[in-house]
């Protein structure tokens, strides 16, 4: 996906992450991670994902409240784990297999 097209005016990208390989194992997954689009910018976090029915998070960078990560033996082992964004009156976005999650959540501090 271009993200340009869905960037406003003068929003400039700070940080894409990306989806570990472990994410493609299985048909499903494949799918879904395949049309996935993540960003980090000056202004917001940016989360899309799904063929057939796609579903869109959007977080403004000053609303979100805490970030937490989640790893399992295997996500330390091959640097993968699970984020969790919090937001005020946002709700919460949760993404599996994120690479290097970890870099993630340094970026998203370094913005705010």
């Amino acid at each position: 996906m271009d993200i340009n097209k869905v960037l406003a005016t003068g929003e400039k990208v700070a940080y894409r992450p990306r989806l570990h390989w472990v994410a493609y194992l299985n048909l499903a997954k494949l799918i879904r991670n395949c049309t996935t689009t993540i960003f980090l910018s000056d202004r917001r976090f940016y989360y899309r994902h799904g063929l057939l029915r796609r579903t869109t998070h959007e977080m403004v960078i000053g609303k979100i409240e805490t970030i937490d990560v989640k790893e399992t033996l295997m996500g330390r082992i091959f640097g993968y784990g699970r984020v969790y964004l919090a937001g005020i009156g946002a709700g919460e976005i949760v993404m599996h297999y994120v690479k290097h999650p970890f870099e993630l959540q340094r970026q998203i501090r370094s913005v705010q």
